[in-house]
């Protein structure tokens, strides 16, 4: 599966026009691509050699890991190895695991994103809908749950969390419908435009699995938490702590992690946004009482369990894999900026009148050349 072509109609893109310009573009941007493919990455995380696995890579590790380094397990002495998870592209890390391990992975199930094509054999799959839950986002939740009351001391369970995972992981507390969660993201996002991560800080409060109670639900095994993100390098807007510290402080939407928000700041976002009387009562009834016993895990809680966590997806990797494809191939490649923060269209159109001045001046760069940015 890792020699699979990302770019689909390679042949079509490079039939015509100037076709040695077109072909080293093509190979360029494949070589992002493959370094942004997370099965590729799980694969280099997770490796299996005769009977050990061997879990770990410093790249993918958060910075600031109290916990650093490869862990190995005696794959004689392990119990069952599950793998869960919910996010767009979930599959591909998923089925990393599956062909690492073979036949000593017990089974597992994951929440995709509806439209995507299933190619997981022994992990089960339910497509979920996204980014307004469904019934069979919840009818997933309920097999993951499962999974979670047969893990025993001595096993090892690999979850999966990602962009998407908010909604694909819906699994409402009682006496929460799942058309009742819809209505939430509908009266929050859709409707007013509310931000992810305020929506998030309800969501968070209605919900069963999200945010660390997938985790806590799997107490007694050892958990491997593979984030499709970058768990180290912060973006360029983003201030303060980053890495360990802020996965374990901040997080409000890698749902194997810990929250960072209480019952009272999902009451109080609500009423910032003036939807309070547009919740359903069955929402507001239980953010009101505030039962102890449904409150979201915090950092905390979370610690006490025994985990790893590693980001498989660094932010550097594909541009990184990019220009070195350039240098290759024999074509001088500038990074023009790690920190664009501007709408697509308007950094392609200012990027594009820097390559047309290379063109016909030569200046601020000899041609041939390539450009990045990203941010």
């Amino acid at each position: 599966m890792d020699s699979e072509m990302r770019i689909k109609n390679m042949e079509t893109l490079v039939s015509h026009g100037n076709i040695p310009g077109r072909k080293i573009v093509a190979d360029i941007l494949e070589a992002g691509l493959e370094a942004a493919d997370s099965y590729n990455n799980v694969r280099r995380l997770v490796r299996r050699e005769d009977n050990k696995l061997i879990i770990g890579c410093k790249e993918f590790e958060p910075t600031g890991d109290p916990q650093s380094g490869e862990i190995v397990f005696d794959l004689d002495k392990i119990g069952h190895i599950y793998v869960v998870g919910a996010a767009k592209g979930v599959q591909r890390p998923a089925k990393a695991i599956e062909d690492v391990l073979g036949d000593r992975l017990t089974g597992g199930h994951v929440i995709p994103k509806k439209g995507d094509e299933k190619i997981l054999t022994k992990i089960g799959v339910t497509f979920g809908a996204h980014p307004v839950p469904d019934s069979d986002c919840v009818r997933g939740c309920e097999e993951i749950y499962k999974i979670t009351q047969k893990v025993k001391p001595g096993d090892l369970v690999f979850t999966i969390s990602g962009n998407g995972g908010s909604s694909l992981l819906t699994y409402p507390a009682p006496g929460i419908s799942i058309e009742d969660a819809k209505e939430v993201t509908y009266q929050m996002q859709i409707k007013r435009g509310v931000p992810t991560g305020d929506l998030n800080a309800v969501r968070n409060h209605i919900d069963l699995l999200k945010v660390g109670r997938l985790s806590m639900l799997m107490k007694s095994a050892f958990q491997v938490h593979i984030l499709m993100w970058d768990a180290g390098d912060p973006l360029p807007t983003e201030s303060g702590a980053h890495g360990y510290e802020k996965l374990m402080n901040q997080n409000l939407w890698l749902h194997a992690l810990p929250d960072c928000t209480t019952f009272a700041d999902a009451v109080n976002i609500i009423k910032k946004w003036d939807a309070w009387d547009d919740m359903p009562e069955s929402v507001r009834r239980h953010l009101e009482r505030a039962d102890p016993q449904y409150e979201s895990p915090k950092r905390r809680d979370f610690e006490k369990l025994s985990f790893r966590i590693f980001g498989v997806l660094p932010r550097r990797g594909p541009i990184t894999a990019a220009r070195k494809k350039a240098e290759a191939l024999g074509v001088k490649a500038v990074i023009l900026t790690e920190w664009m923060q501007a709408e697509a269209k308007d950094a392609g159109r200012v990027i594009a009148q820097i390559a047309k001045n290379i063109e016909a001046k030569g200046n601020p760069f000899e041609p041939p050349c390539v450009l990045f940015s990203t941010g």
